[in-house]
């Protein structure tokens, strides 16, 4: 009887009922949209850096981080390398060795951040791999090659098949430099990328450096999905018994990225607030205005022994239909349009025709979102406990009826 009253009560006021199911709808709609919006950015962002530099998990020396030096390498990792590739969770392993240098034409030289990589596992992970605008990505069998960014090679005057010399010191502190070929130029549109990388096949730099053979500065760790990271983490953290080697996550070696993405995320969180406020503000009013324009009604019900109890109950059972319809609507308004985003994408290149970077790493020109059942139930349950929770102001004003005045 309560479930059928409460149903008919609410669509007594259809236009009133409508507005407050559309604000509710509408608000819940722009609130998942947004944050899927946010949660699909970030994780392409993640991914893009941690496949471009040092995997999603880095093993490193533990020294290393607070202190980068060529001379903090790890030998001796093949076992382990082996084993972690054939975890479930795991993609790709790759060796990096990591280093600055000097990269000089008789044009001039710029300081440049060396990157020793495999270059067929590169290519598989890396997004940097399929930026080549001029030439071709390094091969396994290529020894003193090059790929450079397009700022650096403009301010070298280099292009395909040209000679630059790249000086460093290696592990003893002894100055040492070799002439390499250029086999190819990328360009990602972020600036601190396409103008102080330069990426070298692992086994020349490591000649270049004097170290030890399948010695490098990191082991990455590629995952086929961001959320077991970690989980991932902590078995590889079982399988390394070196003292000296730690197993890093991509907060820490990207911690400009993490910073942004938290800041990011705790800014867009207070604006989704602010609406959900002001939708709960209008499910409130709707609620009140129902009580005090039925006191007349309350109180017949209960001069005739009707329980204020159940009073109670059919208030709340008002709220929750009201909640729950807006809620349902909301999420298939919302879910459905950050779903198509994450489909389908949304191409930025005619808003940032020039690119777009985040904290040194390049924005995709398309843009997807990233619905997940949990964003779904979190945001609808929380709005709709939020009006379940509001409407207990009406109903103590529903208990506390003066009976013989109101009849009078």
């Amino acid at each position: 009887m309560l479930i059928r009253l409460a149903w008919r009560n609410i669509w007594r006021n259809r236009r009133r009922t409508f507005i407050t199911i559309t604000s509710i709808s509408m608000g819940l709609a722009f609130a998942v949209f947004f944050i899927a919006f946010g949660d699909g950015v970030y994780a392409q962002l993640i991914d893009d850096g941690a496949r471009m530099q040092a995997g999603h998990i880095t093993l490193e020396r533990l020294e290393y981080r607070d202190a980068p030096a060529i001379d903090l390498f790890l030998e001796n990792m093949e076992k382990t390398r082996a084993i972690i590739e054939n975890l479930e969770e795991v993609e790709k392993t790759k060796l990096i060795i990591q280093g600055q240098g000097v990269a000089r034409t008789g044009q001039g030289s710029v300081g440049v951040a060396v990157i020793g990589v495999e270059p067929s596992v590169e290519a598989s992970t890396s997004p940097l791999a399929s930026k080549i605008i001029s030439g071709q990505y390094l091969e396994d069998q290529d020894n003193a090659k090059v790929v450079i960014g397009s700022s650096l090679a403009q301010r070298l005057h280099l292009a395909e098949g040209k000679k630059l010399v790249l000086t460093t010191n290696d592990i003893s502190g002894a100055l040492t430099e070799d002439l390499c070929r250029v086999a190819g130029i990328f360009e990602t549109g972020a600036e601190e990328i396409d103008g102080y990388i330069l990426q070298v096949p692992i086994k020349f730099l490591a000649r270049l450096y004097n170290m030890p053979p399948s010695s490098a500065t990191q082991l990455g760790v590629v995952l086929k999905r961001q959320e077991s990271l970690s989980g991932t983490r902590k078995k590889i953290q079982k399988l390394v018994t070196h003292s000296q080697v730690a197993v890093r996550p991509w907060q820490e070696i990207m911690p400009d990225l993490a910073s942004y993405i938290k800041m990011d995320k705790g800014s867009n969180m207070i604006f989704q607030a602010i609406l959900i406020f002001l939708i709960l503000f209008t499910i409130f009013n709707t609620i009140l205005m129902s009580v005090l324009e039925r006191q007349k009604e309350f109180a017949i019900l209960l001069a005739v022994g009707t329980a204020p109890l159940l009073l109670k109950l059919q208030l709340l059972l008002e709220s929750f239909f009201l909640g729950l319809s807006g809620c349902i609507l909301g999420l298939l308004i919302g879910g459905s349009s950050a779903y198509a985003l994450q489909v389908y994408g949304f191409d930025i290149t005619r808003l940032y025709s020039e690119g777009l970077s985040i904290s040194g790493l390049a924005v995709s020109p398309i843009i997807h979102a990233k619905v997940t059942p949990m964003l779904l139930l979190v945001t609808g349950g929380l709005v709709l406990i939020a009006t379940l929770l509001l409407t207990i102001i009406p109903m103590r004003r529903s208990g506390r009826i003066n009976i013989p005045d109101t009849l009078r």
